[in-house]
């Protein structure tokens, strides 16, 4: 079964470019790809239904400079969005890209719970091997932390000797 992306991405372009990537490159990943902020959240609502029954995203790659709801403000939704039996958004690892970013918004994606924060490639290749080593490493090898769904608090792990 493939393993699930989410794409967050305002450009219509930049959606077509990433989805001809994954289907030529990484066939092993379905990508499904969400126009900004608002369409992510209708999905969300989605999954939090109990007889949702689609697929749990393994990595979330979010544009972090959108027209309506800035990445920034997406990450800090998805963090704060309670677990479910089908997706656990606290652990699911999210990717940020940018054109543009100065430190500043670097930091504050980090601070707001982004995983990982890279720059968007100009050049088509360095573009595909990009996706390429995201995907590899953040849902081939990363290995996620469960979260309880009874709970928003941090569960506590006793280890054995």
């Amino acid at each position: 079964m493939q393993k699930e992306i989410f794409l967050v991405e305002d450009s219509a372009d930049f959606r077509q470019i990433v989805r001809v990537i994954f289907d030529k490159f990484l066939p092993e990943y379905k990508i499904r790809s969400f126009q900004g902020a608002h369409e992510l959240y209708k999905y969300m609502v989605l999954q939090s239904d109990e007889n949702f029954r689609g697929r749990r995203p393994v990595l979330i790659i979010l544009d972090l400079k959108m027209l309506t709801l800035s990445g920034l403000e997406v990450v800090k939704m998805l963090r704060k969005t309670p677990s479910n039996a089908v997706t656990q958004w606290q652990t699911i690892p999210i990717i940020m890209l940018s054109a543009l970013a100065n430190q500043e918004d670097i930091n504050n994606c980090y601070l707001a719970g982004a995983t990982s924060f890279f720059s968007k490639p100009v050049e088509l290749d360095d573009l595909k091997q990009l996706l390429i080593r995201i995907c590899h490493y953040w849902v081939d090898h990363n290995k996620l932390a469960t979260v309880s769904t009874q709970s928003t608090s941090a569960t506590v792990m006793k280890f054995h000797p």
